[in-house]
């Protein structure tokens, strides 16, 4: 197993830099460095936050721990839709990889490099919407910056014949013939014809589905494409006595507070999204409030929105402390200096220090994207080190916990 030295001196290498240069950059003698390297000793705990990042990693990263271990990590930095450096995602890239060329049939490692791989793309595409917008700042009428902000944000496009799912729904119908227990395929497959228009060949599926997948969003089915034949305005009356007959299961009342979301039926989609929560098994999914703060957004009630996009972060740590005067927030949190931060007029902003409490940073916003960027933000001027827990977290986050040297020791 790795020690902490032999990371450093494998990170120092990748960087292509000497003993001195890490030394110049932390502050610390070249022999310093050598005797981390060599397991001679090992370098203060307050020093890991800067030297993960000198290289670009957490913490955690500099730590070896077992194959489950960093399974978890690696699950956990996609939950928390974090954005990696370069070197993290390489990292990862690479241990994963070598799980799958280890054992071929590896569900795990192949499965989370599906979703690791999309975390990545999202975040590249965050990237291409960043750059463009800045890139029509300086010439508003170019098409290619004019697509990649679509395409980014995944925005509809116009062309049939780009535009159509007609590959995905050709491997939805293979899976089916080569995988037939696996039946909340029909869904998927539905949701693309329904899309493409193909109404009577979704019917067809729909037959199908019921003879083979006894599931209760069948009945949804039912009623969402004969929407698509006479209107939304024809079919409501249906979907709302659905709704009723099924008050108790969340993913039809997911389903059709979509359906009523889509057809700007907003006051009547907002205790629809409420009740789809309510009812849901732990652990629950956001997604209702993110659309309830959608909903009122649409109606024009901003203030209502932000009820529902709220974050809170915990600073744990001793003299720790947190204030703002409006939207500049003054952070102490161990160093030499306060750090003071602007926050964008779009984001409320409130700390509050209550006696034998950790200070909080309470932050709401309708904007989901830009929330999340401050919160990013806010967090890494002293993300949570893996011994005490100490640094800057979201409420209810669970950090995973190390033993120190004298625990090692005993």
């Amino acid at each position: 197993m790795k020690t902490i030295g032999n990371k450093i001196k494998e990170l120092r290498r990748s960087k292509g830099m000497s003993q001195k240069d890490i030394a110049d950059k932390l502050g610390v003698t070249s022999q310093a460095v050598s005797k981390w390297e060599n397991d001679g000793s090992l370098p203060e705990m307050t020093m890991l936050p800067d030297i993960a990042s000198l290289f670009g990693i957490q913490i955690d990263d500099l730590f070896e721990y077992s194959t489950e271990k960093h399974y978890e990590s690696i699950e956990k930095k996609l939950q928390y839709g974090r954005v990696m450096t370069n070197m993290e995602f390489e990292n990862e890239e690479a241990f994963l990889i070598r799980e799958v060329e280890a054992d071929p049939t590896n569900y795990h490692a192949i499965s989370l490099l599906g979703d690791f791989y999309g975390h990545r793309a999202e975040c590249m595409y965050q990237k291409s919407v960043y750059y463009a917008k800045r890139a029509i700042d300086l010439h508003p009428n170019q098409k290619g910056d004019i697509n990649n902000i679509n395409n980014g944000n995944h925005g509809k496009r116009f062309d049939w014949d780009t535009a159509n799912h007609q590959e995905l729904i050709r491997y939805w119908y293979k899976l089916l013939k080569t995988a037939p227990e696996n039946t909340r395929v029909y869904f998927y497959l539905l949701d693309n014809l329904i899309d493409d228009g193909r109404i009577e060949e979704a019917k067809t599926v729909l037959k199908e589905s019921y003879q083979k997948n006894p599931d209760e969003l069948n009945a949804f089915y039912e009623v969402f494409i004969k929407e698509k034949q006479v209107g939304f305005e024809a079919v409501k009356a249906e979907y709302e006595a659905l709704a009723k007959a099924n008050e108790n299961s969340w993913r039809i009342l997911f389903a059709i507070a979509n359906v009523f979301s889509y057809n700007e039926y907003f006051k009547e989609a907002i205790p629809m999204w409420q009740k789809t929560f309510d009812c849901m098994p732990k652990p629950r999914y956001t997604d209702s409030f993110e659309a309830m703060a959608q909903c009122c957004v649409r109606m024009g009630d901003h203030e209502s929105a932000v009820e529902y996009y709220k974050k809170e972060l915990e600073l744990v740590g001793v003299g720790y402390r947190a204030s703002n005067q409006g939207n500049i927030i003054e952070l102490s949190l161990g160093y030499t200096h306060s750090i003071f931060i602007q926050l964008p007029p779009e984001v409320k902003v409130e700390t509050k220090s209550e006696r034998n409490k950790n200070p909080l940073i309470i932050l709401e916003s309708c904007d989901k994207q830009l929330l999340g960027q401050v919160c990013s933000k806010i967090r890494s001027f002293r993300k949570p080190e893996p011994y005490k827990g100490k640094g800057v977290k979201f409420v209810g986050e669970e950090i995973r916990r190390k033993s120190g040297k004298s625990a090692g020791a005993k």
